[in-house]
């Protein structure tokens, strides 16, 4: 009997990774491909109230991909892909996020698109496929997009977005806005977490000219639980930083509410944090008006502040 196909996103999977990989694993099976989801990492707070309301079954968890057969959702690069990834067999990848590196032997499909989630991308697949969302599948497909796009407010925002958000929420029964409070006021949970547990809980890693950066979120309607405990916070970086070989650690604790976020910053590289940023950290800490996208509005930015660096 051949193994399955694993439908996995990034490692501190969020809950557009999740909601992607089940809702991905049901159209393959329906056009009758052996694949099932699966997880890199543990679910955060908004990400376990998404599969409670909707009665879905947690994805088992993946640790080691080595000699398996996956499809990523959500992500390309190796440093944010599953352990054992690059011994792995990757057949496909869903992504809405900048190219990051990696190599098949084979073609492949690669559906990129510059939306505002990976959801968006996978509601046109099952159109593509001329299959039926079921009400189960419309509320985890909206559950994505409105995780990733902070209900519709953040810069990454298309209008496709947003036609897809009110469809998948006529289908759901549910009224986007309402239901989208819900998903925010489950982020504020975060600062019930232990400082590694909060740096770590949404933390991406990139490559940037060779130097490993890591770039953490945390999306919350109450941004003190994480900046009154600072020190520890910033402590926590540093550890990271030193286990993981990181150039900076970089963290932004965004306000969904005032639409703003502050950012942490650890590591040896802050100097070059602060020329990609245009802004300058004291204690570690500075703050960023109108910035609420990693990938938008700061991973290009350090990706040129750390190119011409090294250039």
């Amino acid at each position: 009997m051949s193994e399955p196909i694993y439908v996995v996103g990034h490692q501190q999977p969020d809950t557009d990774t999740i909601c992607s990989a089940i809702a991905y694993a049901r159209l393959k099976k329906k056009q009758g491909a052996d694949v099932v989801p699966a997880r890199a990492g543990p679910l955060n707070p908004e990400t376990q109230f998404v599969v409670d309301r909707w009665d879905v079954e947690v994805p088992a968890r993946l640790d080691d991909a080595a000699g398996e057969q996956l499809i990523l959702v959500d992500h390309n690069e190796y440093s944010q892909t599953v352990a054992g990834a690059e011994k792995a067999e990757i057949v496909e990848i869903i992504d809405h996020h900048r190219l990051g590196g990696i190599e098949t032997s084979e073609p492949i499909l690669f559906r990129n698109e510059p939306v505002g989630s990976t959801a968006t991308i996978l509601t046109q697949l099952f159109d593509d496929a001329n299959e039926t969302i079921t009400t189960q599948t419309a509320g985890l497909l909206l559950s994505g997009i409105l995780s990733d796009t902070v209900v519709l407010r953040s810069p990454t925002t298309t209008d496709r977005d947003r036609t897809v958000a009110g469809r998948l929420a006529d289908i759901a029964g549910v009224d986007y806005e309402a239901y989208g409070t819900d998903l925010l006021s489950q982020k504020s949970k975060i600062g019930e977490k232990s400082p590694r547990e909060m740096v770590l809980s949404d933390f991406k890693e990139f490559d940037f000219d060779g130097q490993h950066v890591g770039i953490g979120q945390i999306e919350t309607v109450e941004p003190s639980a994480v900046l009154d405990q600072q020190e520890a916070v910033v402590e926590a970086m540093n550890e990271v930083v030193t286990e993981r070989d990181n150039a900076v650690f970089l963290l932004l604790v965004t306000d969904l509410l005032e639409e703003d976020s502050t950012a942490l910053v650890a590591g040896p590289e802050i100097e070059l944090v602060e020329t990609g940023l245009d802004t300058t950290f004291t204690d570690h800490e500075s703050f960023l008006p109108g910035v609420m996208s990693r990938k938008k509005q700061v991973v290009p930015l350090l990706e040129d502040a750390f190119g011409a660096h090294s250039a």
